[in-house]
């Protein structure tokens, strides 16, 4: 069998799984700081989606520090269906996040000027905190498609 970049258990692994958990809380920060997120569901939603990734993926990023400090295989065929149907449920909620949020700062900004009328809004910080949150989950999608080739390559 093949060693597949980005599979559990190894390096590039984890760095992924890193990469999720600093864009995700950066997502976070980003939109804790912004005044009056919580009275848009969108960008509520966002926050939800961004908390699940980071449990989801600090778990699964102390598993690789675990297996990669103790040398153990986690390619194995129970653990590769664990690590696809959660990486593709969160990275599909994820991704239905960062897409509504979107949409809801592109309406805001460029169609009903909202950022413009009413100032005290932080459109810059939900900006970048659904930047951050497309980041985190273009990270999982990748750790997503190495646990598919892994699963595939296993069955």
């Amino acid at each position: 069998m093949k060693d597949i970049v980005g599979s559990p258990g190894t390096w590039s692994g984890l760095a992924l799984r890193v990469s999720q958990v600093v864009c995700a809380m950066g997502s976070l920060v980003a939109m804790a700081i912004a005044f009056g997120f919580s009275n848009y569901s969108a960008y509520f939603y966002l926050t939800f989606a961004m908390c699940l990734e980071i449990l989801w993926s600090f778990a699964l990023m102390c598993v690789d520090i675990h297996a990669l400090k103790h040398n153990w295989d986690l390619h194995k065929i129970g653990l590769a269906w664990m690590y696809v149907l959660g990486d593709w449920i969160f990275g599909l909620g994820a991704f239905t996040a960062a897409s509504a949020a979107g949409g809801l700062d592109i309406l805001m900004e460029r169609d009903v000027h909202f950022c413009t009328t009413y100032p005290y809004l932080s459109c810059s910080g939900y900006r970048i905190s659904v930047i951050l949150s497309c980041m985190a989950w273009s990270f999982l999608a990748t750790s997503a498609a190495s646990s598919f080739f892994l699963l595939s390559s296993l069955l």
